[in-house]
């Protein structure tokens, strides 16, 4: 496997403990960001904290808190026998139309796949990109999947709370390769502004760099589809976007990938016919008909949102950070504190919180939560300031 470079953008040797300059080399951060651990891992916690897994209250996966779409699980019982005896309609010629009228989008520039984190997967090993350049913190699979494709990492630091200077950052990118962006960003909740955005597309053409825009939270935002990049026509532009999160159903897995070059229709004439399961096509095609169902959502977003930011800025020590995302970053300022500490003293409470010390570029002062709903939210605040009361 190729190693990885560690050097941000400027050429720099970083620690994942707050960006200063260090000389070392191998992967950053604590044991955890070689796995590239994720939240949502209910089992793992119940046999930890000998809690049934359907007990525990999840904040650390970033899911619609309004929960699938009403009547999905008997529209799935009803055709069970079916979907399980026959193989799914290939690339989901059925379901890819409606979302394509959906998102009033060319039906032959979508490419449906089993998750997010699968086509960024294919995305990587299909370009094969001698660089990868990865604003960090983010997502983990990025890094993963460039690794598994053979690239060179180059990481490039977002802080929280601050804003991405796209002028900076077009000036760094030394080579061809791939960029990717997540938009807005996990586990920071930033947006990039499309003019920026477009700015950055447009130089890393010019280089030889595709860039790969991921999605999944935008459509929980609120913002038009006009802000959406997958309007964008740029032959290196591609944009993922997980459909799960959007209608609650990480267990069956579903989004897409959309892209205008050449090298996007060489992947889709290439690609597995059967990538998406016969369960997760009729979900789809069933909640793309519920019309209402985004609306609530962001109802539902928008309040419990601006009721958590209130609650968070009246416990002392804790820092929270704005974002545009349904999930807030936050960072404990209290002497003693730690986001290990506190996930082991929620988890222990039934409830789980997103550690955020693997990321890159953050340390065991970070975390993160999910927008739930108000009996939820409540609970992970009576944990909150339980938890910090009781710090020196």
């Amino acid at each position: 496997m190729v190693g990885v470079n560690l050097t941000n953008l400027k050429g720099e040797k970083w620690s994942s403990s707050g960006g200063g300059k260090v000389a070392r080399s191998g992967l950053s951060g604590n044991k955890r960001a070689e796995t590239g651990g994720h939240g949502g891992d209910l089992q793992a916690a119940a046999l930890e904290f000998g809690i049934r897994a359907e007990d525990f209250c999840d904040f650390s996966s970033n899911i619609n808190p309004l929960g699938p779409p009403q009547g999905l699980e008997e529209e799935l019982k009803q055709h069970l026998g079916w979907d399980l005896c026959r193989y799914p309609t290939p690339q989901a010629r059925d379901f890819r139309c409606s979302l394509a009228r959906h998102l009033d989008l060319p039906e032959e520039r979508l490419l449906l796949g089993n998750g997010a984190s699968e086509l960024i997967h294919l995305f990587f090993l299909w370009l094969r990109p001698r660089n990868a350049y990865i604003p960090a913190p983010s997502f983990s699979e990025y890094e993963r999947a460039a690794r598994i494709g053979g690239a060179r990492i180059i990481r490039y630091p977002l802080h929280p709370g601050a804003l991405l200077d796209p002028d900076a950052m077009v000036k760094q990118l030394s080579g061809p390769g791939a960029l990717v962006f997540c938009n807005p960003n996990n586990p920071t909740g930033s947006f990039i502004p499309p003019d920026s955005l477009e700015e950055i597309i447009r130089e890393s053409g010019k280089k030889e760099i595709d860039v790969l825009v991921d999605e999944s939270f935008f459509s929980l935002t609120g913002r038009p589809s006009s802000e959406s990049f997958s309007r964008h026509k740029s032959a290196n532009l591609w944009v993922v976007t997980s459909l799960t999160k959007l209608w609650a159903l990480p267990g069956l897995r579903l989004g897409y990938l959309y892209g205008s070059g050449k090298k996007f229709e060489e992947l889709t004439r290439n690609g597995d016919p059967w990538r998406v399961n016969a369960l997760a096509q009729r979900a789809g095609l069933y909640s793309l008909g519920d019309s209402n169902y985004l609306r609530r959502t962001l109802e539902l977003i928008r309040e419990e949102k601006e009721y958590l930011w209130r609650e968070f800025k009246g416990i002392q020590g804790l820092m929270v950070f704005w974002g545009e995302a349904n999930f807030f970053l936050l960072r404990g300022e209290k002497s003693g504190f730690s986001s290990t500490g506190l996930y082991r003293f929620m988890a222990s409470r039934g409830i789980l919180i997103r550690n955020a010390a693997n990321f890159p570029f953050l340390d065991d002062r970070y975390f993160r939560v999910a927008v739930r709903c108000r009996n939820e939210n409540i609970r992970l605040l009576d944990g909150l300031r339980q938890y910090f009361d009781g710090l020196l």
